[in-house]
């Protein structure tokens, strides 16, 4: 009996250690590209080549996977907020006014003209973990200046992967990711180009729906959420972002 059960604490410790190596193989999984959900597919469409390819291929792309794969495990299920916000960012893209396309006589700035949806593409086809994580960089580009922001995306990632290395040990294959986005670097210029594309869009999306921004607004000042006093950044973010995020998933299903 004792033998059986030191065989089996070997083979449990073999398979973490093989899931280990697994993780430390010369494999960037944050080239990895998947379909996005339909409900964006005409945000994408309406990109420049140049935008949508950053977005599914450069460093927008990149990032927005590596971010999913780091928060995936503390993200609430909020399915009807990403459809709903999904079918928001496809209409906004398909107005004429804000989003105007590039043409030959705009020359070498035709690629660039209308709103900037890249990073939304990109974390539409970075996976399901990807489209929360950028509603939380809108929160968060909503509320502070970009230096500021980017300061607190670089100290809440750092608390996430120590977070990560205490209590995730590669015993689980939804863990691969995850340990995986443990490992990467989060650059500062990429948070930082990755905030741009994110308030440049903001910028866009408030012109095309200025008249229902307000009435947001206006409902939002008369919902009693419960606000986060938790001292530490990490918690306070992470407890804002989820509440939001449930709370808004939770008016669209009353309101469908």
């Amino acid at each position: 009996m004792a033998s059986f059960g030191k065989l089996a604490m070997a083979l449990g410790s073999a398979h973490n250690e093989n899931t280990l190596a697994l993780v430390n193989l010369n494999f960037d999984f944050s080239l990895f590209r998947v379909e996005a959900p339909e409900e964006f597919k005409a945000l994408g469409k309406s990109l420049s080549a140049q935008r949508r390819r950053e977005a599914e291929i450069g460093s927008p792309h990149r990032l927005s996977r590596k971010l999913g794969a780091l928060f995936e495990q503390i993200l609430p299920h909020t399915p009807d907020l990403v459809k709903a916000y999904g079918t928001r960012v496809s209409e906004i893209s398909q107005m004429a006014a804000v989003n105007p396309k590039g043409r030959d006589i705009d020359g070498p700035f035709a690629e660039h003209m209308g709103a900037d949806g890249t990073a939304i593409w990109a974390a539409a086809t970075s996976g399901p973990s990807a489209i929360p994580v950028l509603m939380l960089a809108c929160m968060l580009a909503r509320i502070w200046k970009a230096a500021e922001a980017i300061s607190i995306w670089a100290e809440i990632i750092e608390h996430r992967k120590k977070q990560i290395s205490e209590d995730c040990h590669g015993d689980k294959g939804s863990d691969f990711a995850t340990i995986q986005a443990m490992h990467q670097e989060f650059t500062r210029p990429q948070l930082a180009e990755w905030d741009a594309s994110i308030r440049a869009w903001l910028q866009s999306a408030d012109e095309a729906k200025s008249f229902q921004q307000t009435q947001l607004t206006l409902i939002i000042n008369n919902i009693n959420l419960p606000v986060s006093n938790n001292a530490f950044v990490f918690q306070s973010v992470v407890d804002s972002w989820t509440t939001a995020m449930v709370a808004m998933d939770g008016l669209i299903k009353g309101g469908s």
